[in-house]
Parts: structure tokens; sequence; C-alpha cells
């Protein structure tokens, strides 16, 4: 009996039955389909949340820039200390490394392309000292520009106050630009801290941002391996500025404003104690 059914219930020559086998291999092929396209949507999500911890670099650090600039203006050498380690965090290889590492896996599954030898990705590359360019501020290059400037700023000063009788005012205008000297070397160093955040968001971070994107391995590992670099000079860096403004704060206290009052009040409260 179902012979006969199979033989006279038919479309276009093709059974029942296997209709039925027809529709359930489609079945499967769209269900093998929507799970291949589910896991293509999580790589590829997964590769962009990686991508876009390596893409906020930049932005990072652009931001402490500008915070910096306030600080230094307020002379919250804290504050200062504070950023020059956020500095660190948000370049240290330690912590991108194993970011960089995951978006060169995902990205070769998520586009088919063969996926590196972990060897490969293991570890940064040493890079040549011609090719670190990050700027760096050493306490000696510090004072010897400020010494040169203030040299070339009395020695103007003395063709200004050079007739008889301006002995006084002279001598005020030199210890005029003595002082401001002193107060000059520590928003110098400070600023290198800024310059040093612009140099990594600008010069090297769309290096590492677009050689990690496009797969090129060792362009992204030797480009991590600057921004490391660069970072790295952020804790020496801010130990110049220390240094510079507490010989700013020995000199003149006031000229730190709140900071300078309140340290000054402390030192005060120690005396009593």
């Amino acid at each position: 009996m179902t012979d006969v059914v199979q033989r006279t219930v038919s479309t276009q020559g093709v059974t029942v039955s296997e209709l039925s086998e027809q529709v359930a291999k489609l079945e499967r092929q769209v269900r093998e389909a929507e799970e291949a396209h589910r896991i293509a949507n999580s790589v590829w999500d997964a590769c962009e949340e990686h991508l876009d911890e390596i893409r906020h670099i930049s932005s990072a650090l652009s931001e402490l820039s500008w915070e910096l600039d306030g600080y230094i203006a307020d002379c919250d050498y804290s504050a200062v200390e504070r950023a020059a380690y956020e500095i660190r965090g948000a370049t240290d290889a330690d912590r991108l490394l194993p970011v960089l590492r995951q978006v060169l896996l995902l990205r070769a599954l998520r586009d088919g392309d063969t996926p590196p030898d972990p060897a490969e990705i293991e570890s940064l590359p040493e890079l040549p000292a011609e090719e670190v360019a990050h700027p760096i501020l050493t306490r000696e290059e510090l004072l010897r520009d400020s010494q040169k400037e203030l040299e070339e700023r009395e020695a103007s000063l003395r063709q200004i106050w050079c007739d008889e009788g301006d002995e006084a005012d002279l001598e005020d205008a030199l210890h005029e630009a003595r002082t401001e000297a002193i107060q000059d070397r520590a928003t110098r160093a400070g600023r290198h801290l800024m310059k040093l955040c612009e140099y990594i968001a600008e010069e090297l971070c769309p290096e590492l941002v677009t050689s990690t994107e496009n797969g090129n391995i060792q362009e992204a590992l030797k480009a991590l391996a600057a921004v490391d670099a660069a970072g790295r000079e952020a804790e020496p860096a801010y130990k110049v500025y220390e240094v510079a403004l507490s010989e700013q704060y020995e000199k003149s206290p006031s000229s730190l404003g709140a900071v300078g009052e309140h340290l000054m009040l402390f030192e005060s409260w120690l005396g009593t104690q």
C-alpha cells in the first residue's frame, strides 16, 4: 500500500519520502549556516573588542596630556605622579602583548588566513638604538638648557640696567630672572610628560593600530615595542619634575600656590611636634 502512495503522490517526479529527505537536508544546512554565522559574528566581536583596547591607548594618553596641563599649572605634584604611572600602565607591553596576540589570532580566523606561529608572537623585538625616537629629558639636559637661557637673559638685563645708579634695579631684575628660571625648569619638566603623551598618541599609536588591523605581525610587534619603550620614560621623567619642583619650593614656596601653602603648613606642624 505504501509503495502505491509513494508512486502516486509526487511532485514533478519526486516522491514524498524523497521530498522529506530534501527538506530535512535543507534544514540541516540552514542550521549549520546559522551556526557558522553565529561563530563568525562571535569571532568578529571578540576581535573588535580586543582591537578597541589597542585603539583606546591614543585617546587615553591624549586625555592624560590635557589633565597634566592643569596639574602642572597647579603644581599638583601628586596628581602629576599619578598621571606618570597611568602613562606607564596604558603603554605597558606586559598588559598589551597578550591583547595583541589575541587580535592577531582572531583576525586570522575571521579572515580565513593562516594563524600566526605562537613562537612568532611570543615576545617583542629589541629595538635598535637609532629607532628609539621618543622624547627624553634628563636632569643634566634640563639644567644645561636652563643655565644657557639664564645667562642670555642676564646679559640682556645688564645691557638694559647699565647706567650709574641702576645697580639696585639690576639686582632685582637678576633675582627675578633666576627665580623664574627655577620655575621654568619645573614647568618644562612637567610638560615633558605631556610631550611624551602626545608623541605616543600621535606618532606611535597610529602605526600600532594600522599594522594590527592589517595583520602585519612584525610591524605590529615593532610598534608595540616602541610604545612600551616610550611609556617607560614616564617614571624617570616624573623624577626630573619632582626634583625641579622641590627646588622651586625651596627657593619660593609661595610660587607653588595652594600646594605650597599646604606644604608650608605641614612643615610648621612638624616643627611643633
